[in-house]
């Protein structure tokens, strides 16, 4: 996961988190990557992160 939290509240951070967590250890054993429930966590996070980037006219880091 990336530490870049850039357009990313406390709030939605910690549901993440709890989101992830629960995902990790509820969550199925094994899917192919374009189901996996964790995967689709960190693309999320990563899309919004990278929105914000866009909107501030700044680019995320590497």
């Amino acid at each position: 996961m990336a530490k870049d939290r850039t357009g990313l509240s406390l709030g939605y951070r910690i549901m993440w988190r709890i989101r992830y967590v629960g995902v990790s250890v509820f969550g199925p054993a094994q899917l192919d990557p374009d189901n996996d429930p964790k995967d689709n966590l960190l693309r999320e996070r990563r899309r919004k992160v990278a929105a914000a980037h866009a909107a501030a006219g700044t680019t995320p880091p590497a």
